[in-house]
C-alpha cells in the first residue's frame, strides 16, 4: 500500500536560505529512503524570499517521489506584518490543495511559527503524528525583537500559549537544528526529541580561499540575513570605521534593517563597507574564495544564545578565518566542533573584534574533520530515517 506523507516547508528550492536548502536536501533524502510508489506532497511557495528576478521555478514539478506544489504569495522583505500577510495567502492555498486527500504523516519545518501550526491544525484533525523540525523559538525572540517591552511580553505569552504550546504537546516528534533550543522544548513536550543541525551541502565543499588573492585591502565577507537577528547595524559600520581602508566589508544579503545598517554606514561616511544584493551560490561561492575573513554575527539578545546560525557550516569548510559575534551555545558548538583558525567575540563588541583584525597573525587552515562530520548528506539521511519510522510498514 502507498504511504504519503505531507510536508510543509515556506521556502525551498530554488528560493535562497537555510530554510530552503535544509528542506530541499531532506526531502531528496526522503525519497530515496520510501517505496517506488509511496509520495511526499510538498506545500512550498514560489521563491520569495528576495527580490531577485532570475530565481523561477514551476508551480508544480514531480521528482521520483516528491510531487512539489509551489503557490505565489506577496512578497515581504522580511517585514514582520508582510510576512504574516504572505503567510495566510499560503496556509489558504495549502488547505484548498490537499482537500480531502488521505495522509500517512504531517510533516513540518518550523522557522516560521505558523507553518507548524497549520502542520498541526492538519495532523490533530485528522488523527495523523506530527513530526516538526524546530529551527527557531519564535515566542522567545519576541520578547526582544518588539521594542515595547509590556508588549512584546504580551504578544510573547500570546504566541507561546495558543500556537507554540499546542504544537509542542500534539508533536509525535520534535527536532531541534541547535542543542540550545533543548531546555525550551524538553520543558514544554513528551514528544521524541533529536538533534540533526544544519549541515554542509557538497557544492561548498573542495572549494579554498584564491591563492592570487591580493594581501590588500583584507576583505571581509558577510553573506545572509541583513535583520534583527543579526544586529549588523550595530557592529559592522563602527569596526570599519576602526580599520580603515585596509580593510573592506563586502555585506551580502537582505532584510528588515538593512536600511539602518546602510544609514550608518552613511553617517560615519564609510568607504570601506560594500552593501550588496542577494546572489545566486555559484557567485556567492566567488566571494568566499576572494575573502581574507569569514564574518558571522547575532545581535546581544538572550534569546539569541540558544541559537546556532547555519552560516557556520558553510564557512567552516573554507581554509579561510571565521569571525563570529556569538555567545551562548554557538560559541560553545565552534569551541567543540570548529576548534580551529576561528576567533569568537561577544555580539557588539566592536573593540575586541577591532583587536583581532588589527594585532592577530593571519594563517589559512583547513578543517578536514569538521567537514567529514558535519556534511548535509549524512545528516539528512539520518533525519530521514528518523521520519520513516513514523509510517507504516512496507507492505
Amino acid at each position: 500500500m502507498a504511504r504519503r506523507i505531507l510536508y510543509l516547508s515556506y521556502f525551498y528550492s530554488p528560493d535562497l536560505g537555510a530554510g530552503s536548502f535544509r528542506n530541499t536536501a531532506l526531502s531528496q533524502a526522503l525519497s530515496k529512503k520510501l517505496n517506488s510508489d509511496d509520495l511526499v506532497d510538498i506545500m512550498t511557495t514560489l521563491p520569495n524570499r528576495y527580490n531577485m528576478e532570475n530565481l523561477s521555478a514551476e508551480e508544480f514539478e514531480q521528482i521520483d517521489q516528491i510531487r512539489i506544489h509551489r503557490w505565489k504569495v506577496p512578497k515581504h522583505g522580511n517585514g514582520f506584518i508582510r510576512q504574516i500577510i504572505s503567510f495566510l495567502a499560503y496556509r489558504k492555498q495549502v488547505l484548498n490543495k490537499i482537500g480531502d486527500q488521505k495522509y500517512d504523516l504531517v510533516f513540518a519545518s518550523s522557522s516560521k511559527l505558523f507553518t507548524a501550526y497549520l502542520a498541526y491544525c492538519i495532523a490533530k484533525k485528522r488523527g495523523l503524528k506530527l513530526y516538526v523540525d524546530l529551527r527557531d523559538l519564535f515566542s522567545e525572540n519576541l520578547v526582544e525583537l518588539i521594542k515595547f517591552p509590556i508588549l512584546g511580553r504580551v504578544v510573547s505569552f500570546f504566541v507561546r500559549h495558543f500556537f507554540e504550546r499546542p504544537v509542542m504537546n500534539f508533536a509525535t516528534h520534535i527536532n531541534v537544528n541547535s542543542e540550545g533550543f533543548l531546555n525550551s522544548v524538553t520543558t514544554s513536550s513528551s514528544a521524541h526529541v533529536s538533534f540533526f543541525p544544519n549541515g554542509i551541502d557538497d557544492f561548498f565543499l573542495g572549494h579554498l580561499q584564491d591563492p592570487n588573492l591580493a594581501n590588500k585591502p583584507r576583505i571581509i565577507c558577510y553573506a545572509g540575513n541583513i535583520g534583527e537577528g543579526q544586529g549588523l547595524e550595530k557592529i559592522i559600520p563602527m569596526l570599519a570605521n576602526k580599520l580603515g581602508s585596509n580593510f573592506l566589508f563586502k555585506v551580502i544579503g537582505e532584510g528588515s534593517t538593512k536600511h539602518r545598517l546602510q544609514e550608518e554606514v552613511n553617517r560615519l561616511g564609510l568607504l570601506n563597507v560594500e552593501i550588496l544584493p542577494p546572489v545566486p551560490r555559484y557567485e556567492l561561492l566567488q566571494y568566499y574564495c576572494h575573502a581574507h575573513y569569514l564574518f558571522v554575527h547575532l545581535n546581544d539578545f538572550k534569546s539569541f544564545r540558544k541559537v546556532l546560525p547555519s552560516k557556520l557550516f558553510e564557512y567552516a569548510c573554507f581554509n579561510i578565518p571565521i569571525v563570529a559575534g556569538v555567545s551562548g551555545y554557538a560559541k560553545d558548538f565552534i569551541e567543540e566542533h570548529i576548534k580551529d583558525n576561528v576567533f569568537v567575540f561577544d555580539p557588539c563588541d566592536v573593540n575586541s573584534a577591532a583587536e583581532y583584525f588589527l594585532n592577530s597573525d593571519y594563517y589559512l587552515l583547513a578543517r578536514p574533520n569538521f567537514v567529514d562530520r558535519f556534511k548535509r548528506t549524512h545528516i539528512s539521511e539520518n533525519m530521514a530515517d528518523s521520519i520513516i519510522q513514523y509510517l507504516p510498514p512496507m507492505a
